[in-house]
């Protein structure tokens, strides 16, 4: 695709780029780049895992990373934030002193001011990248950051809610959305969870636009149907966290083996602080021939495992703190692969498995989850291949990542506030 005339400048502002979790913030930077964008990355974290998508590798050596100042003595950091906000004082004094006193108004939350701080030295980089918008990925830190270099140097800034940033609270996201170009929620979900809290945000600024998959990736993986010689194979794939749910997958193995369902095995992909747990209550559930744990793997790796997969399994819950699942990109790589699903009624997942396209059961349910994996192993070819073109039409219809990311580069471009907007 051709460059944009007058090419728009987009500083994508993360807390860490690129992770292994979180392809759907690598992917949107890809595709926003082929529609023409131009978009520059500023960490505030280096990435610290020992496995990294290949297609992050040489966006990982463009992006501008925080922690390289944050390493420099203290004495050459403290000489730079005098520059920087000595240079923000004498070249916009009222642009400054009014994010100072934003953040000094907001003090309750004790690491504003401290934010305050750092956001100058973002804004001073930002503005120095001759960019026109900040967009950040998370309801947090890095939506702060955002907010308060957008008041800093006058760019405008928007931000995406997605799952832990918001289910774990809601830190000043009415002062977010009003200060805003636009916010993007990745479900209708998200949306209703933030208005229901805050009913005094303005939610016509919240647009939902979902996550997406890249088609044509996937295109080049063959999908295989079951053969008979070989065990039926289910395939989870996400962090070894609470929120995932995989020990009632691994329950649910256990209660295949219970009613004499033994020719199946169940693939492990991720990592995470529970593995060691996780392995063993895989040992004491005698799933040893049954479960295999195949640690990190990048997206490369991962798809022709999904390929070969007859089913495709996300046990998702709430955490004891109330944090839970958006909708994992996971689900919508193997549904557009064509797989048959199983997960759980958690967040937004029904606006993904919906239709036909897979069976969704109450969270924590190791029985129900049995039942649900069980009626796709005795369903025969036709149905399983009916069940995963259901779930590839739902995807290529609301979670192609080209028409997705489509939507947010309408709304990078438009020159309009949308308070006034229509919502989704």
């Amino acid at each position: 695709m051709s460059q944009i005339k007058g090419t728009l400048k987009v500083a994508y502002l993360l807390d860490m780029f690129p992770t292994l979790s979180e392809t759907f913030i690598l992917n949107e930077i890809i595709e926003l780049k082929r529609q023409g964008l131009d978009i520059a990355a500023f960490s505030v974290s280096k990435p610290n895992e020992g496995v990294i998508h290949k297609e992050a590798e040489r966006l990982a050596r463009e992006t501008y990373y925080f922690d390289d100042f944050r390493n420099l003595s203290n004495f050459n950091k403290a000489c730079i934030y005098l520059y920087v906000h000595s240079y923000f004082i004498i070249t916009s004094p009222f642009r400054y002193l009014r994010g100072l006193w934003f953040a000094y108004t907001i003090g309750k939350h004790k690491y504003v001011l401290s934010t305050f701080r750092a956001a100058v030295y973002f804004a001073f980089i930002l503005k120095n990248s001759k960019a026109n918008h900040i967009h950040a990925h998370f309801a947090n830190s890095a939506s702060e950051y955002a907010m308060l270099a957008s008041m800093l140097c006058g760019m405008p800034f928007s931000f995406t809610v997605h799952a832990h940033d918001i289910f774990l609270g809601l830190r000043l996201i009415r002062e977010k959305i009003e200060l805003s170009k636009f916010v993007l929620a990745i479900s209708s979900y998200n949306k209703r969870f933030i208005k229901e809290r805050c009913p005094a945000v303005n939610e016509n600024k919240i647009r939902v636009v979902h996550c997406g998959v890249d088609l044509k990736k996937l295109g080049v993986f063959s999908s295989n149907g079951n053969d008979e010689k070989r065990p039926f194979i289910i395939l989870s794939v996400g962090r070894l966290v609470e929120t995932k749910g995989f020990k009632y997958l691994l329950e649910a193995c256990s209660v295949l083996l219970k009613k004499g369902i033994s020719d199946f095995v169940c693939k492990i992909v991720g990592q995470g602080p529970l593995r060691n747990e996780l392995e063993e209550l895989a040992i004491g559930l005698g799933l040893e021939e049954s479960v295999q744990f195949l640690g990190p793997l990048p997206s490369e790796k991962v798809f022709p495992l999904l390929s070969q997969a007859d089913l495709s399994v996300l046990s998702s819950v709430v955490d004891r703190d109330g944090n839970m699942d958006g909708i994992p990109v996971y689900l919508m790589e193997a549904m557009a692969l064509g797989k048959p699903v199983v997960s759980t009624y958690i967040s937004g997942i029904p606006e993904l498995v919906k239709d036909g396209a897979g069976i969704l059961v109450p969270p924590e349910d190791s029985r129900a989850l049995a039942e649900a994996i069980e009626e796709i192993y005795f369903m025969d070819r036709d149905g399983r291949k009916k069940m995963g073109l259901k779930g590839r039409e739902i995807v290529e219809r609301e979670f192609n990542l080209e028409k997705e990311v489509k939507k947010i580069r309408d709304l990078f471009l438009s020159p309009l506030e949308l308070d006034n907007g229509h919502t989704n």
